[in-house]
């Protein structure tokens, strides 16, 4: 009985963290080296629509696990982008993208 009790506290305790999903907001994009690439604007779901520097918007889905972010569709997708988010003791959420040609993408 008590392995039982003590998988079910801990499994408790980690289901929050592995069902954590990046928080909606409008997140600037930067390449690397600082260059503007546009503008993440993440929904609830894991809708998002991205904007680029020529003002050129369109939409798609990413899904998520745990800290990993992957695009399903739209120009995340296009760009072969996989990635990871991080939230910060102040709230503050930072993606960092890599692409498939070794681009890496900043979004805050």
């Amino acid at each position: 009985m008590r392995p039982l009790v003590l998988a079910a506290a801990l499994a408790l305790i980690a289901g929050p963290a592995l069902a954590q999903f990046p928080p909606p907001g409008v997140y600037a994009c930067v390449s690397e080296n600082g260059a503007n690439l546009g503008e993440l604007t993440l929904f609830v779901a894991g809708d998002y629509s991205f904007k680029n520097v020529d003002g050129n918007s369109a939409s798609g889905q990413v899904a998520s696990a745990g800290t990993d972010v992957n695009p399903l569709s739209g120009p995340l997708k296009d760009m072969q982008l996989t990635g990871m988010f991080a939230t910060d003791d102040s709230g503050k959420t930072t993606f960092r993208f890599t692409g498939a040609d070794g681009l890496e993408v900043i979004c805050r």
